[in-house]
């Protein structure tokens, strides 16, 4: 299918048909210059909105018991210096995606898309993307804590 270094399956349409386990067999396999590289222009768009789009089905409901807060999602690398915004809210064992920007989040997340992509695929823990300052929490920080917890990361 891909070798080693290619990132040819982010030009096809088919990103948003990949299952979980696929697509982190596909993230894996791409060199990390390559996945920054593809990430850029439309496919960016459409890596972005899937990967919010599947968010409430990764969401552990059990373990997500007593969690309650709004997480704001900055994925930089939108071109002159703009931020993408994704919302999302964890209540009740459920998460829904905002359509719209509540008043403020409990937990702020920044990072760029290739990082986003590499840490719900199980390719990189969010913990070394922090040390590594390639991801930013900013609000909340035991919730934040929690959040790879409550989210399944990888293929199941």
């Amino acid at each position: 299918m891909t070798e080693r270094g290619s990132a040819g399956w982010l030009e096809s349409d088919g990103l948003t048909s990949l299952d979980a386990s696929e697509l982190a067999r596909l993230v894996d396999r791409t060199s990390e210059r390559e996945l920054r590289h593809r990430l850029i222009g439309g496919v960016r768009e459409v890596a972005l909105r899937e990967i919010f789009r599947r968010m409430p089905e990764y969401l552990r409901p059990a373990r997500a018991a007593g969690f309650d807060a709004v997480v704001a999602w900055q994925i930089t690398g939108a071109g002159a210096g703009d931020v993408d915004e994704f919302w999302i809210r964890v209540s009740d064992g459920r998460c829904t995606v905002l359509a719209d920007q509540p008043g403020g989040a409990d937990i702020s997340i920044r990072t760029d898309p290739a990082t986003l992509l590499r840490v719900v695929t199980g390719n990189e823990d969010p913990v070394l993307a922090v040390l590594k300052q390639r991801l930013s929490v900013r609000g909340d920080l035991a919730l934040a804590a929690r959040l790879t917890k409550i989210f399944a990361v990888g293929p199941a």
